[in-house]
């Protein structure tokens, strides 16, 4: 879609900034933030009016593509659709270049949704200049009532613009001022808008839920549950507002003033103008923490109905709620919802190789006997990598220590995700016997020695040592987690690729080749690195933290792989090459 992307110029949106009247900027949001251009235009001389240097601006865009760019640079993303977004109340600032076709009904939302604040508007000339519709005529009497605005040429066409175009524009100006006493001790935030509400109440339309999943019925009626507390928010704010506004007018309590002291405050006086103000932003900051804790709780709701974090391992959890995060920005609406569930249905794969990953790793990364070793597929002479798989048949880990006659918390999450990756690899949801049963139930036997069966492994448990000795029942399923890793970190070729039959002989074969693999790369540790990996060796550094010493760790084991390979004549890239023997059968039978 042409969504009539045109970046500010930073002439002009030093222009638009200085415009603004009111310096305090407290809460500032460019509702058609594209890259970010309008804000990075603020002028350095304004620094100083905002309560930090680098202080984060809520943003809407509706191109999605732009999404990465604005939280790189620290914006809150609070919607897609500007037109869609309702919570401006507590905002004091908005500054805008919306596309032209659409700049009218763009400076007209914002007025809307504004409480107390300031708007500046990048439009076409034409919207002001030819009044032909009734929202243009709308806003040429918001402009003559409340702002002000002055004419640009070439604005789009100065060294400094992306993307040029002849045209004049507009930059318009408005103040939205807040009446206290309307507001206040009259309507309540434009009568809560009741329009919205029928006699039923708040929760009109809500229905009980019938269904196990997160069907549409749902969906609306957790909306209908946020309006309603964003509504019941409203209202209590103003009634505390009203509250504080009726006490102002009857001046100090005996306590304050002082017992034997006459107050100087005459029954019945208004606010000052300082006052008010105070009053006004009171009301807005307790509006604005009122609905992102709303907000959160909304969207949390959604998380926790789809059962997703259920089936995730911990790592995985940690993740997604970092993800999470830039989701509860976004208002919460029926079309944000879907949006964000079709996301984690597109990124299901994702998440699931990812959680292979973290269990694969978990396994690799505390006891070096666990895995053995291959010829990667991306293995190259500037930059050779060694493939790992695991054992088929048994692996041990550590660190699983009790607490009062059973495994800690700790444990058994480690346990839950083992059993959470194995039963998506077998195709289920969840295993019929998962581990965490099997050691909540049969604690005692095991440590007594006994070998006891979940789903998917027969275990032994070592509690002197804090080790878990793993037996698999069905190997195909270890294979799988193996190649989806592999495949993952390009030790695997690509599906599309076709291997010759030795690449896969080395593979099959590294079990058989492991105590001859490792012996060599003892061998060329002594000679060549001479305790460069310290205590860790080379195969423990494998999993190194730091970048370099991991590489290297990968280069030598890779070598040593070569090494053992060439001597059974099992090198897949001499295959390839036709210098081994199976590459001159092949190269004679071409011929």
């Amino acid at each position: 879609m042409d969504f009539q992307f045109y970046p500010t110029p930073i002439a002009l949106a030093h222009q638009a900034w200085h415009k603004f009247k009111n310096r305090n900027f407290i809460r500032v949001m460019d509702p058609s933030a594209g890259e970010g251009h309008l804000l990075k235009g603020r002028p350095a001389s304004m620094e100083y009016h905002f309560r930090h240097r680098d202080q984060p601006f809520d943003v809407c865009e509706i191109d999605a593509k732009f999404h990465p760019t604005l939280r790189e640079q620290k914006h809150t993303i609070v919607g897609h659709d500007f037109l869609q977004y309702t919570g401006g109340a507590w905002l004091t600032h908005i500054i805008m270049n919306p596309p032209f076709a659409y700049g009218v009904q763009h400076v007209l939302h914002a007025w809307d949704i504004l409480w107390d604040g300031e708007i500046v508007a990048i439009i076409n000339a034409e919207t002001i200049r030819n009044p032909n519709s009734a929202q243009r005529k709308q806003l040429v009497r918001l402009i003559e009532q409340n702002g002000e605005v002055e004419f640009i040429e070439n604005a789009f066409n100065g060294p400094d613009a992306e993307r040029p175009a002849d045209v004049v524009i507009a930059l318009v100006y408005l103040r939205k001022q807040a009446d206290i006493a309307a507001d206040i001790t009259g309507n309540l935030f434009n009568d809560l808008r009741q329009e919205r509400q029928s006699a039923e109440g708040l929760a009109a339309g809500f229905k009980e839920e019938q269904q196990l999943a997160l069907p549409n019925r749902s969906i609306d009626n957790m909306v209908l549950a946020f309006n309603a507390a964003v509504s019941a928010l409203r209202a209590a704010t103003f009634a505390q507002a009203k509250a504080t506004y009726y006490a102002s007018l009857l001046g100090q309590t005996m306590e304050q003033t002082g017992a034997t002291s006459e107050s100087n405050t005459e029954l019945g006086a208004a606010p000052t103008k300082n006052e008010t103000r105070t009053l006004t932003l009171d009301v807005m900051s307790v509006l604005h923490e009122g609905y992102k804790d709303l907000k959160n709780r909304a969207w949390t709701g959604v998380l926790k109905s789809t059962s997703l974090k259920d089936r995730l391992s911990s790592q995985a959890q940690q993740r997604l709620t970092a993800e999470f995060v830039n989701i509860q920005q976004l208002e919460f609406t029926v079309n944000n919802i879907y949006g964000f569930l079709l996301g984690v249905i597109e990124k299901q794969g994702d998440l699931q190789i990812e959680m292979a990953c973290d269990v694969f790793d978990s396994i690799t990364k505390y006891h070096s006997d666990n895995a053995v070793y291959f010829k990667g597929w991306k293995s190259n002479d500037r930059h050779r990598t060694c493939g790992m798989r695991l054992r088929t048949h048994r692996f041990v880990l550590p660190r699983f220590t009790a607490f009062k006659s059973e495994l800690d918390s700790g444990s058994y999450q480690r346990l839950a995700d083992f059993d959470k990756v194995f039963a998506m690899l077998d195709g289920k949801l969840e295993p019929e016997v998962s581990l965490v049963h099997v050691f909540k139930t049969h604690y005692r036997d095991l440590c007594s020695g006994a070998r006891i069966s979940s789903s998917y492994f027969d275990v032994r448990y070592y509690p002197g040592a804090g080790t878990i000795h793993f037996f698999a029942r069905d190997k195909a399923i270890v294979d799988r987690l193996n190649r989806m890793v592999g495949k993952q970190r390009q030790w695997l070729p690509p599906n599309d690729r076709v291997v010759n039959d030795v690449f896969w002989q080395q593979y099959e074969g590294a079990e058989k080749l492991d105590k001859e693999i490792r012996e060599e790369i003892s061998n060329i540790e002594k000679t060549k690195y001479r305790n460069h990996f310290g205590h860790c060796g080379a195969v423990g550094s494998l999993a190194s933290s730091d970048a370099e010493t991991r590489l290297a760790a990968q280069a030598l084991v890779a070598e040593a792989t070569t090494t053992v390979l060439q001597k059974h004549d099992m090198d897949y890239e001499l295959q390839l090459s036709g210098t081994g023997a199976h590459g001159q059968q092949i190269l004679q039978l071409v011929a």
